[in-house]
């Protein structure tokens, strides 16, 4: 078992020990861990660049953002934003990252954490996507998304956000269902439970990871769903799955409560990094690794 590279540059732990906040790499191929990092303290989200060279992170509570090196893991910059963080997005060479307590979103330079703008949002933004247009919008919880240089069309009262069939699709929170933007239409979940997570998946879906009712007992659910037919499909129900990410013909989600990822291939799950409080996932393809977000305070 490899050693890993804590974010000071100490060494760490074997792999199998997974940290209470920071990073894991997993194999992309079986899930197999390959090193693990403590970086801060409350880590809610994570995103790779294109090239697979550096993961960046959000940690929340401090209010910080961090450039980390893969697949070393080793800390480049780290960059003070206050507002809670929550949310990251790479686009036209600018690293977006939404404040969720400020009702602000910032841009920062990816090379170094150098903040280049900010950009008020309505209040509680947290996903951001691209929308068909190339714009970035943001998911924010009082009924509305934001468009980065745009307006805020009415949207679902939740944290989610992506793009399926060509629309921009949102969550509604505690009303469990889905809202396209700018559409009265709503469709609602199959199951009682609360959708916090939407991405994109294979063949134009939607897939959407849901709480239960008591976020780190009950049992969620992790579905696709096709806006041409309005199918559900239900792909698991782990407790709390905070993220869902597709990458190639893989459906992973970061099983909070659980404390694992859910690997779902060829209609068979299994359980990757068992321990692991898997809050955020960034597959690094070029790399052949899954980075995983993981914080066992959240």
């Amino acid at each position: 078992m490899a050693l890993a590279a804590c974010g000071d540059g100490r060494p760490a732990a074997s792999a199998s020990e997974y940290p209470e906040s920071g990073l894991v790499l997993l194999s992309l191929g079986d899930g197999s861990p390959r090193a693990s990092a403590s970086i801060g303290t409350d880590l809610v989200a994570v995103i790779v660049s294109d090239d697979g060279t550096t993961a960046y992170a959000a940690d929340s509570a401090p209010g910080d953002v961090y450039a980390v090196r893969l697949p070393g893991l080793r800390v480049a910059w780290k960059h003070h934003v206050g507002g809670a963080p929550f949310g990251l997005l790479l686009q036209g060479g600018r690293l977006f990252v939404s404040l969720f307590n400020n009702a602000s979103v910032v841009e920062l330079e990816p090379a170094s954490g150098m903040q280049l703008a900010s950009h008020p949002v309505a209040q509680g933004p947290a996903a951001m996507a691209i929308d068909p247009m190339g714009r970035v919008v943001v998911a924010c919880t009082h009924g509305q998304v934001s468009v980065i240089g745009g307006d805020q069309p009415k949207a679902g009262n939740g944290f989610g956000v992506a793009v399926a069939g060509g629309r921009v699709w949102t969550a509604d929170y505690e009303r469990a269902e889905l809202v396209p933007v700018g559409d009265d239409h709503r469709v609602g979940l199959p199951q009682p439970v609360f959708p916090f997570w939407l991405a994109p998946g294979a063949h134009d879906t939607l897939l959407i990871a849901a709480e239960g009712a008591t976020e780190d007992s009950d049992t969620g659910g992790v579905f696709s769903f096709d806006p041409a037919t309005g199918a559900f499909k239900t792909l698991a129900t782990p407790k709390d799955p905070d993220q869902v990410v597709q990458s190639s013909s893989t459906v992973l989600v970061a099983a909070h409560g659980d404390r694992s990822v859910i690997a779902i291939r060829d209609g068979r799950s299994s359980a990757w990094a068992r321990g692991a409080a898997a809050i955020a996932l960034a597959p690094a393809p070029s790399l052949g690794l899954l980075v995983v977000g993981v914080n066992g305070h959240e």
